[in-house]
């Protein structure tokens, strides 16, 4: 791994991290400066020897931003969105293990295939996804990486020190869910207990940091959905101006977020659905517009996204549109 201490193109990427994950990863505020803090320490060498970089257990429901914020991460630091990424609720009983672990007679099972294939990536990121739901002993074994070196069954030890380990759990999940507007104090002393009485004491020491993804309000679901609208026109622009031979400029009117967040917006799936809803319906209005005549070969075109009772639909212009 790079020296970062020591190479000045490297700090300043460390110095950036915080504000590219908050530019990123939307209303997680707090839970990303945390990251970033933990992951900048462990980058500067600020962690005991034998030890991995870091150890983090991530709480908050799904959609929130805790696996894109760790991907986003890895991709600044290390220039590949690359992570060894173990689903703990695949290991849920013990006859599973031999999948995670190998066995004796040479197979190096799943976390020794992971890890072999993010050192080769470049990464530097163990991720143990829903470590709630793997099996006791599972999940004993893999949160004995503490010590920075896990032995396989076939008797190999890797070597995990170079590593930031980060486990994510939905500890917590529906209460949080049912405290919007609650201050994000409560709200981490809410999850932080539901985390203590279902994690032993021993096994939550392990961690140097527990990070807190609360839930997103009305406001940044349709910062979110702003963001994947704009992505998704951008990409329609070239698809249509590649096809038809000249520009085509694909915008969205200030009301379709406003539907769309309505229909892709999940009270516990928080944000995960609404990218295939945003995809699904501007790409079905250019559909519906092609086919009725209305958006082809000819002239520059624009094309406007718009809400109307049935539903987003595209209205065609022969002079550029101002939004």
């Amino acid at each position: 791994m790079a020296d970062f201490s020591s190479d000045r193109a490297g700090l300043a990427g460390l110095r950036r991290l915080r504000e590219h994950l908050q530019d990123t990863i939307l209303g997680q505020e707090e839970a990303v400066a945390g990251l970033s803090d933990a992951l900048l320490a462990g980058e500067m060498g600020h962690t005991p020897h034998g030890r991995p970089r870091s150890m983090l257990l991530v709480l908050g429901p799904t959609g929130t931003g805790k696996t894109r914020a760790v991907t986003e991460a890895s991709r600044h630091l290390y220039g590949t969105e690359a992570i060894a990424r173990i689903n703990a609720a695949e290991f849920s009983s013990e006859e599973r293990v031999p999948l995670l672990l190998g066995t004796a007679a040479g197979a190096r099972g799943l976390l020794g295939a992971q890890v072999e294939r993010l050192r080769a990536a470049g990464g530097r990121i163990l991720l143990l996804d829903e470590i709630e739901k793997a099996n006791p002993r599972v999940s004993d074994y893999l949160l004995g990486i503490e010590e920075a070196a896990i032995t396989l069954a076939s008797g190999e030890t890797l070597d995990l020190s170079d590593l930031h380990v980060i486990a994510t759990s939905n500890v917590g999940s529906a209460g949080i869910v049912e405290m919007e507007g609650v201050a994000r104090s409560s709200v981490r002393r809410y999850v932080e207990q539901e985390a203590a009485a279902h994690f032993r004491p021993e096994v939550l020491a392990r961690f140097t940091s527990i990070l807190v993804f609360g839930h997103l309000t009305r406001e940044i679901q349709l910062r979110i959905c702003g963001r994947m609208v704009d992505h998704e026109v951008s990409f329609q622009s070239g698809v249509l101006s590649r096809k038809f031979g000249h520009p085509h400029r694909v915008l969205a009117g200030p009301d379709v977020c406003r539907r769309l967040v309505g229909e892709g917006w999940h009270r516990s799936l928080g944000a995960r659905p609404m990218r295939n809803v945003v995809e699904r319906r501007i790409r079905g209005a250019l559909v519906d517009s092609q086919l009725r005549g209305a958006l082809g070969p000819g002239v520059r075109e624009s094309v406007l996204l718009a809400d109307r009772p049935e539903g987003i639909r595209a209205a065609v212009a022969r002079a550029p549109i101002t939004l």
